[in-house]
């Protein structure tokens, strides 16, 4: 590499004096002469170009012969042949199309978007960062039509999971590829390796959690295999090209300072009632159940567990679990609610002893999940220096970000060095140089959610007269966690969470160097060649530091480091030849032929030691007495009591591809692309890791090819377009071989054979895919319409299934299975006013997408692909003739006319004590996830100097199985669980002789009375008997399904923009604009109840339809000011 770039530097030196036809000139509009900024130059037939600067000026190397091609939104595109003259001054014609628009597609290559035969949409850097989005994902949400992005809920820097037109895969990754500046980068979100199964998923972000945005040129959204086929097995699930700034001239010095920051807040928490506080079972006892007592009659909060003392005539019970009516106990009929039940008295501010031995009031405490919480806030600084001449152009930039996150103790810093630019070397010889360095550091990453264990850190389930004292009590003064205790009340969420954030934290410091180089090469007037490398080398070290929770301060802690490192490799070498006016007049043929080779190898090793440290307050992977620890045979657990756990891991794929282009067009109406790949994968069986992927577009511009008469008053462009295109996923590496898993057993080393079989033959899942669609431009570009659809096939799926135990193996994988995806994708644009002073521009895009699961593999009849408490909870499973997304679980067991079937709750006597839903013996559909409709609503006014922009992001139908709803509805948190307590329900007896209006009928048929069910129960029976945020209890989870539409807020900004005539009396500004920016800002529309966050996510998986201890709705506001000098 150094061999290389010293050469390099001294080609480019000799290389620079040589003779060169500079073009310089000035670009204005034909209507009213004034010049146009931003317009895009650029050499046809090859990728040299140039964006003319802030007095529509450009300067550009163009060998002789050669031809110009200006273009620019809202204007016809101009061809313009050098013929040896150095100034060449362009007048642009206003187009009705605004469709002269150039494009970066696959390849980076450049194209104008009219003869582009598939979907692409590109999003402009300017657009993507107009409210300061905290990373690049969220700056893209409710922009481009197909593309769905969900996020650690509004958490600055978190993963992001993003779909194009649906999921490709049954069980593997479904998102885009990641390609910036032609250098293919790995996407899949950072991790801290589970050496010894810790259960807390934290969310480090992914790649795009890093990139700077201030940096971003545009982004180019290529959807499905048609537009991707050129990536071959990476560009499956669609692309996602990202093309950095690379400088150019403008006035003044070049420096432009960009600066935002924003405060983020949680706005939206679940509704809650705050009448009754916590306890349980007293609550079936009595119509005035009554606090536990102590010997001298003080009040005191009910405990975990406690008896009842009901059966001597007290009126208090001293636990929230313990025994109920009937000599059940309360685990027996209800859920497990660790303390956080809200079944108890009345919140009427009598004086009760607390946990910590102070008197207070238990009295309602509607805030206290508020303290949990605090406010967030990021600041970013940016700065860049960018000029150009004749000699080509030149970007440099710095930024820095700042921040913490809504939860405690947590931080994150930024720092981003980037150059790019475009070196004329000679008239045939041009070099595109961009090179980036990222260096990061994440303080305690927040938790995104549970998947498979109980939280004992959820806040969603405290009781209502919860006070969060913990923060000062949770540790002793020498430093060692507290043991609250047996009294203490609130042992699933109160005890952990603040030692959980302040003495158990976990840091990520992350290096980045991304660098693309570029030859491109005029060989002759129709002949260029280019070759790009490029780099991607990431290096991230994990450190976790758990205090030790003990008073000898050597014990009860935990240290563990991880370092990762990474290294991608690209590199393209293509040769394009082009003809205008071939054989016939207006008939032009280009055709290229690439050569590229691809490598992604990735190191990482692991140290974590725990149990009993030999120094005190030195956290070192050699820090630990070896010594102490004990193994008793058969106890496994023992024998990691003071264990010093490693591990190491590597992963190395490599492919090799040959592709090449054919491009036909004639009289720039006519547009046919076909392409083929090759790809050589080497993750697959040897006989089946080649395959070809072919592709062909076509685009029709009819509105060019026919005189339209007065039609063309009104529709004034008018285009069709037809593509096809296959591409493929190849498998992760390491399943063909036999590996051994390396562990160990009473402290001695073991090597195991895998559960899983290494597959016989294992070839690429491939897709193919066909759209068809048109662009429809009408009264003069006021109103733009882009439609499409398609279908898409996904064969060949990569699967495993479950084998039999007497096969010595547990799974195997193979390739099977079909799925498909088509629907449908619209764009509209609207100018609605559009006057010198005032105008207002609408955007409107919009998809639906059906994705079918048509067949697994022969005696597969299903596949799970993500759950909650296994078979006892909700999961999701793909099933042939049913939709991807569809959510299972235990139902209702109705009779033929509908109606839910019910049984008695009985002791041993038959005494009869309550009522219970019958449930499927069965998991069954209770719900689907995949969305009817998504899109995003966008308005920009402009008023003078001023201009304001919103948008609305949507999302229509699909379903959600929520955990929090059941919690909250089973231990008497929900709103709506008070109804009865206060005296809207029926006259109901209590087994102390009390009554109350609060009981209640379940409806249904009992078939143990074998009637209609009329009797009346204890409310507790209508929710905790019928809601569990548990695993042990069977009960109906599709009562905690429900749509999930929403409509929201997405971004908001108002901007104002100096006056040039007042800068220009400064001497110091060229552009000043100050804007109050927001995110997230608030639902317009959301069908779920009690204020659930729609957007809460578990990961970015595909179980997105899986719901629990997600983080509450958070916003986030501030102000920008852009200032060039």
């Amino acid at each position: 590499m150094r061999n290389f770039l010293l050469k390099l530097t001294v080609f480019l030196m000799v290389s620079a004096s040589a003779v060169a036809q500079n073009v310089t000139g000035k670009i204005t509009s034909s209507a009213d002469g004034k010049p146009l900024p931003g317009v895009s130059v650029l050499v046809k037939g090859s990728t040299t170009g140039t964006t003319t600067d802030a007095s529509g000026q450009f300067k550009i190397i163009a060998p002789a012969g050669s031809s110009l091609i200006a273009s620019f939104i809202g204007f016809k595109s101009k061809e313009v042949p050098v013929d040896n003259k150095t100034v060449l001054d362009i007048s642009l014609e206003e187009d009705a199309t605004a469709l002269g628009e150039v494009v970066v597609t696959a390849l980076g290559i450049k194209q104008d978007k009219r003869s582009i035969g598939y979907a692409v949409q590109q999003v402009k850097g300017a657009d993507v960062t107009v409210a300061a989005p905290a990373d690049l994902a969220q700056g893209l949400m409710g922009k481009v039509a197909g593309l769905n992005i969900s996020t650690g809920n509004g958490i600055g820097n978190a993963s992001s999971k993003i779909v194009i037109r649906g999921n490709n895969s049954l069980t593997g990754n479904n998102q885009p590829l990641i390609v910036i500046d032609g250098a293919i980068v790995d996407n899949t979100p950072l991790a801290q390796s589970n050496i010894s199964g810790q259960d807390n998923v934290q969310d480090w972000g992914n790649y795009l959690s890093y990139v700077n945005m201030d940096n971003v040129e545009s982004v180019s959204v290529l959807k499905g295999p048609s537009a991707a086929a050129l990536y071959g097995a990476r560009g499956a699930n669609g692309v996602l090209l990202i093309t950095s700034k690379k400088g150019m001239v403008q006035k003044g010095i070049g420096i432009n300072y960009n600066f935002s920051t924003n405060f983020s807040n949680v706005f939206r928490f679940m509704d809650v009632q705050n009448e009754y506080g916590g306890g349980f079972a007293a609550g079936l006892w009595s119509a005035n159940p009554q606090l536990p007592k102590t010997s001298t009659g003080e009040s005191y909060l009910p405990t975990l567990y406690g008896g009842s003392s009901y059966g001597n005539g007290g009126t208090g019970i001293g636990g929230v679990h313990g025994t109920i009516p009937g000599g059940f106990n309360t685990w027996d009929i209800f859920s497990w609610f660790g303390a956080s039940a809200s079944w108890g008295p009345k919140l009427d501010g009598q004086m009760v002893r607390w946990w910590d031995g102070q008197m207070r009031p238990y009295s309602p405490q509607p805030d206290n999940r508020k303290a949990y919480y605090r406010e967030g806030n990021e600041t970013t600084h940016s700065v860049s220096f960018s000029s150009g001449n004749e000699f080509g152009t030149l970007r440099l930039a710095l930024s820095r970000t700042d921040g913490k996150a809504v939860v405690p103790n947590t931080g994150n810093n930024n720092t981003n060095l980037s150059l790019g630019s475009s070196i004329q070397i000679s008239k045939a010889l041009t070099a595109d140089v961009n090179i980036g360095y990222n260096q990061s550091y994440r303080l305690n990453a927040p938790e995104i959610g549970n998947n498979n264990s109980w939280s004992k850190f959820s806040i969603y389930g405290m009781s209502r007269e919860y006070k969060p004292l913990e923060e000062q009590y949770y540790k002793n003064p020498d430093g060692s966690k507290r043991d609250f205790g047996s009294t203490y009340p609130h042992q699933e969420y109160g005890k952990d969470l603040y030692w959980r954030f302040y003495e158990m934290n976990s840091r990520l410091n992350r290096d980045e160097l991304l660098s693309t180089i570029k030859l491109n090469a005029e060989i002759t007037p129709w002949l260029n060649a280019f070759v790009r490398t490029s780099a991607n080398l990431i290096a991230s070290k994990f450190e976790t530091i758990n205090n030790t929770t003990n008073p000898d301060k050597v014990s009860g802690g935990m240290y563990q480091k991880d370092l990762d490192k990474s290294k991608i490799f690209n590199t393209d070498v293509m040769v394009t030849a082009h003809k205008d006016n071939f054989l016939l007049d207006g008939f032009n043929v280009s055709a290229s032929a690439m050569f590229n080779a691809y490598s992604n190898k990735a190191t990482g090793m692991s140290g974590k030691n725990s149990g009993k440290f030999l120094v005190p307050g030195i956290y070192s992977l050699n820090n630990i007495i070896t010594a102490d620890r004990q193994y008793v045979p058969g106890d496994i657990n023992n024998a990691n009591d003071y264990r010093y756990y490693t591990r190491e891991r590597r992963y190395e794929v490599e492919s090799q591809s040959v592709l090449g282009i054919l491009n036909l067009s004639y009289k720039n109406y006519l547009f046919l692309e076909m392409t083929g790949r090759n790809d050589v994968n080497s993750t697959l069986t040897p006989d089946k890791n080649s395959t070809f992927y072919p592709s062909a577009s076509l685009g029709f511009v009819f509105t060019d090819a026919f005189d339209m008469g007065k039609v063309s008053n009104v529709l004034s462009y008018g285009k069709l377009r037809l593509a096809y295109g296959r591409s493929a996923n190849a498998s992760d590496p390491y399943k063909l071989g036999l590996t051994y898993d390396v562990g160990s057993f009473g402290g001695q080393p073991t090597n195991s054979i895998p559960t899983t079989l290494s597959p016989q033959e294992l070839g690429f899942q491939t897709s193919s895919s066909i759209e068809v669609g048109t662009n429809l431009s009408f009264l003069k570009d006021r109103l733009n319409l882009d439609l499409t659809y398609y279908n898409i096939k996904s064969v060949d799926q990569i699967l495993s299934a479950d084998l039999a135990p007497s096969s010595g193996a547990n799974v195997v994988t193979f390739n099977s299975g079909e799925l498909r995806n088509r629907g449908f994708e619209f764009i509209i644009n609207a100018s609605i006013i559009k006057t010198n002073n005032f105008g207002w521009n609408v955007t409107l895009n919009g998809a639906k997408n059906d994705n079918m699961v048509i067949s697994l593999a022969p005696g597969v009849r299903e596949l799970r692909i993500a759950d909650v408490f296994g078979n006892l909870g909700a999961f999701m499973k793909v099933t042939p003739g049913e939709k991807y997304g569809t959510i299972y679980g235990t139902d209702f067991v109705r009779d033929a006319s509908g109606r839910k079937l019910l049984y008695n709750v009985k002791d041993a006597a038959g005494n009869v004590y309550g009522t219970k839903y019958q449930v499927s013996n069965e998991p069954v559909a209770i719900g689907n996830a995949a969305p009817k409709l998504t899109g995003g609503i966008g308005n920009n006014f402009r008023y003078k100097n001023f201009s304001l922009s919103a948008l609305v992001d949507f999302k229509l139908g699909g379903d959600i199985y929520s955990i929090d709803h059941s919690t909250a509805m089973g231990s008497g948190i929900a709103p709506e669980t008070v109804v009865e307590r206060n005296g809207g329900g029926l006259p109901y007896t209590f087994p102390d002789g009390t009554t109350a209006n609060v009981g209640v009928i379940m409806e249904g048929y009992n078939t143990d009375d074998e009637r209609v069910n009329d009797r009346v129960v204890n409310p507790i029976y209508k929710y905790a008997g019928a809601y569990a945020g548990w695993t042990h209890l069977n009960v109906p989870r599709s009562l905690s399904v429900f749509e999930n539409s929403w409509a929201k807020l997405r971004e908001f900004s108002l901007s104002y923009r100096v006056p040039e005539g007042i800068l220009a009396r400064t001497k110091i500004f060229q552009n000043l604009t100050v804007s109050v920016i927001g995110r997230n800002m608030f639902y317009l529309y959301s069908s779920l109840p009690i204020h659930l966050n729609p957007e809460a996510i578990n990961g970015v998986g595909n179980g997105q339809g899986l719901q629990w201890s997600g983080m509450p709705s958070i916003r986030s506001y501030g102000f920008s000011l852009k200032a060039q000098f």
